[in-house]
Formats: structure tokens, sequence, C-alpha cells
């Protein structure tokens, strides 16, 4: 998916669909009033009819609103204006997401990350707009034999700023959001992946990809022979009872200030864990796989450095 920052009023932008605000009591966010002054009033007569109300979780879609140029409006609670917190602001924003993705649009352009969030700078509201949006649009339908059928998905996010002075901390954040977007899709697909497929094998060479993909990336992969010489005993303990070999990645990331310390972080990226197998209930077997999971954290985090 792309993610741009679009700069300008919102009842002049052409797009399938703009996302705006309502806080509660009909209090309209800096973009609805902008999108009501323009149809002369428009949204203010349908929340007078009660149709939203402006709490967290609601919304309403609007066709044709007159003088705006968009062909939808999508109105979304944002509870009250004033106690606004981390946890609402990103609520709101997947209430906003599945709705856009339940009418098939391939386009949108969203004014949400312009809400005061308490404590909170526009640059962290885009940051986790990008997140958010990629986080709740994310499946994972690799291994399905019957795939769903195709829909139109959303390709194009653009988040709105009436505030032009903002645009280039905004388009920092948008990098910087998609960048751990990427991190967060690679240890999820990694995690969701079965043992007979993620293997050790497997593991090792997803981190030699990450390596050829990113020059500030050097990995290494240890073999068992390797281990053997460095006297890790208990590391190959573990995997003593599987035919499948034990590989021990190290993935370096080189492009950091040279002023700043190392920061290591160890994963457990075990494949299958067998231990105490007999006392586990054999329904919530295939959860195991998700056992290496702290391993595919560190793939994901060193995609969104890298």
């Amino acid at each position: 998916m792309e993610f741009n920052i679009k700069n300008g009023d919102a009842h002049r932008q052409r797009s399938a669909c703009i996302v705006v605000g309502i806080h509660e009591a009909r209090r309209l966010s800096n973009a609805a009033q902008q999108l009501d002054t323009a149809s002369k009033g428009y949204i203010t007569d349908l929340l007078k009819r009660g149709d939203l109300d402006g709490k967290v979780g609601q919304t309403l879609l609007l066709h044709n609103v007159p003088q705006v140029l968009a062909e939808r409006v999508l109105l979304v609670g944002c509870g009250r204006e004033r106690e606004l917190h981390d946890a609402q602001y990103l609520k709101i924003v997947t209430t906003a997401t599945k709705a856009l993705d339940e009418i098939n649009v391939t386009e949108a352009l969203s004014y949400l990350a312009e809400l005061h969030v308490v404590g909170r700078e526009l640059p962290w509201c885009v940051r986790q707009t990008v997140e958010a949006t990629r986080d709740t649009l994310y499946r994972f339908d690799q291994l399905k034999s019957k795939k769903d059928t195709p829909r139109r998905a959303l390709k194009k996010f653009n988040i709105g700023l009436v505030d032009r002075k903002a645009v280039a901390a905004a388009q920092n954040a948008v990098h910087a959001g998609v960048a751990i977007a990427n991190g967060v899709e690679l240890a999820k697909n990694l995690g969701n992946l079965p043992g007979n497929i993620c293997t050790p094998t497997y593991l090792a060479e997803q981190a030699v990809a990450l390596g050829k993909e990113f020059k500030s990336i050097k990995v290494t992969v240890l073999e068992e022979r390797d281990m053997k010489k460095l006297g890790m005993g208990s590391l190959l303990s573990v995997s003593r009872g599987s035919r499948e070999d034990a590989k021990l990645i190290l993935m370096d990331y080189k492009n950091a200030p040279k002023t700043l310390k190392p920061i290591a972080l160890v994963g457990k990226g075990l494949t299958f864990d067998a231990g105490g197998i007999s006392i586990k209930p054999a329904g919530d077997m295939d959860l195991m796989k998700y056992d290496m999971c702290g391993g595919a954290s560190v793939f994901g985090a060193l995609r969104a450095a890298a």
C-alpha cells in the first residue's frame, strides 16, 4: 500500500472517500468543519437528526455531499475532544480502516491525523495512522488452498493536512511508519507459517535474503559443527531430537552512528517446541508454531531499522 501526505483544505480534495472526525456532542473536527461550511451545514443537519453522536467506534458514510469534490465522506466518532488518548486514537483509525475496507475503495484521504491526542504531536499521529492501517488490513492467506474471492483493495492511502508547515515532519513520520509496518508484517508472516515449512533452514534462508536486500545488514549463519566448536551444548541439546539441523542466525545492522553503543536483541527462534508435549492439550498443539516469534520479532526489528 502506498502512503502519502496531501496538503490542502478538505472540501477541495478529490478522492473516492474523505475521512473526518466527529467528537461527542456533535463537535466537528477542523476538516469536518470545512466540509460542513462548504456544503452549507449539510453535515450539521444530519448530526442534529441523531444519525451519529460522535462516540468512539461509530461511523457514518455519506454520498454526494454538496460542494464537496470527494465521492464519499466517512464520518468517524472520536469521543470527547479533550480526552482523546493513545488507545482511543488507535481504535478510531482501526474503525475507519475497517469501514474503508468494507466499501471496497482503492484510494482514500484521511484527516484523522490532525486530531488532538493528549500528550502527542502530529508526527506521532501520522506514524500511528500508517502502522494501524497496515495492521488492520493484514491478511495471511499464503497457505490457503482456496483463496477468498478477489476484492478491490485499498492501495493508496493519503493523509490530509491543512497546515503546510507540518508537511515535512509528517512525511518523515510516514517513512518511519512504513518501515515499522514492514518489519511487523515480516514477523507476522514468519510466525504464521507452520513448523514443517518454517524450519531452522528456512529461517536461515530468510535471514540471508534479508542481508541481500539491505546492504546495511550482515548475516552469519552458524551450523551445528560451528556451535559444537563453541561448546554450545545446551542449545544443541534442544534440537537433538529433530531431523532438522539447528542454525544460529546472527544479523548485524551496520548503519547506525559510530557513537551509538551496540544494542543486542536475542530472539528465541525455536521453530517447534516439543518440550512437555505429553502434557499439552492436542487442540492447541498448532499454536506451538508461535514459539519462534521471539526470533521473528528480531527479523522484523532489523528490517525496520534497515
